[in-house]
């Protein structure tokens, strides 16, 4: 990686079969930046893919490196950012670090304006918030769903994806917070960086179908809800003391009218009664279980994520490939 250069932009891409939109990407990138006074290096991450990727990718004047790291598994889509953030930081990095997918529908055209609307303020993490969305109705409505769940849950919003671009510097913060493994996004949300919310056009696939489904999107939500673990815990708390407390006034109200009035009780309060215990039960018992779970998990010093995730890099290879005059890409 090139140190000392702050005109320098450093892309991860994770990388999962998609090899011909990558290439899509990356020429329509140097054309984008074509007079941008910039030096970029994309690094690919390979996560695990089944399709061979290309031998070189040609590079332009803009585009000065193309390196791919070529995982040993398939580690999935965030765990893929982790470490393509992680290899970038172990080489005391300038400038600034994008990331984004590498299926056409994050923009060339946008990563422009972040990086101009970066080096405008260098102390903000610009993150791209998508105007609309273009999947199936379902999808979205799930989507809604997740995002309000994630909300009442954490008490944070949670309204982009992984589109986005900050300082080098931040990047070694980032990479030390062992939740970026789990989430990308919702990582960035915890550390307390400052943020900055940039809306953009969502782009289209270059080539094939989105991979993302209903299972990928409860993964994916679960992924971020986790990062989140203390706050989710004190609501869960909270509710457990408000069902307590409720089927305990229920179950002291039932017993002062079957031993201190003449009222008679209809057969369907003893059983009223017996859930009402139960309930009393699992919610004073629940809240426990968790505290101890919590209290362990924070009992054990964790190991420091960027000492550990390079070790699923099986190989890092060179792409790059020079090439004279104009290169052919596509609209983004």
């Amino acid at each position: 990686m090139t140190a000392g250069d702050q005109r320098l932009l450093q892309i991860v891409m994770p990388v999962f079969n998609d090899w011909e939109s990558a290439q899509f990407l990356l020429a329509d990138i140097e054309r984008e930046f074509a007079d941008e006074a910039v030096t970029i290096e994309a690094v690919l991450v390979d996560d695990g893919s089944i399709q061979a990727g290309p031998a070189a990718i040609p590079a332009g004047p803009r585009i000065s490196k193309i390196t791919c790291l070529k995982l040993g598994c398939n580690v999935g889509h965030q765990r893929a950012i982790a470490i393509g953030l992680t290899e970038i930081a172990s080489h005391s990095p300038t400038g600034h670090v994008a990331i984004m997918d590498s299926d056409g529908e994050d923009r060339p055209a946008e990563l422009r304006r972040l990086y101009t609307m970066a080096q405008e303020d260098q102390t903000v993490a610009l993150v791209a918030q998508r105007a609309q969305r273009s999947e199936s109705f379902l999808f979205r409505l799930f989507y809604r769903i997740y995002l309000g769940l994630f909300r009442y849950l954490t008490g944070q919003r949670i309204n982009f994806g992984n589109f986005a671009i900050l300082p080098a510097g931040m990047v070694g913060r980032i990479v030390r917070d062992q939740n970026v493994w789990n989430h990308f996004a919702a990582a960035l949300l915890r550390s307390r960086i400052p943020i900055r919310f940039v809306p953009t056009r969502r782009g289209t696939r270059y080539v094939g179908q989105s991979k993302m489904n209903f299972v990928s999107l409860i993964a994916h939500g679960l992924g971020a809800i986790s990062v989140f673990t203390e706050a989710v815990f004190i609501r869960i708390l909270i509710v457990s003391a408000v069902m307590l407390a409720l089927s305990m006034g229920v179950t002291g109200l039932a017993l002062y009218f079957k031993f201190f009035t003449a009222m008679a009780l209809p057969n369907w309060a003893t059983t009223v009664l017996g859930f009402a215990i139960v309930i009393s039960f699992q919610a004073l018992m629940m809240p426990i279980l968790m505290a101890f779970m919590l209290l362990n998990s924070r009992a054990h010093i964790q190991p420091v994520l960027s000492r550990v995730v390079l070790d699923y890099v099986a190989e890092r290879i060179d792409l790059t490939a020079r090439i004279k005059g104009k290169r052919a890409g596509r609209a983004g």
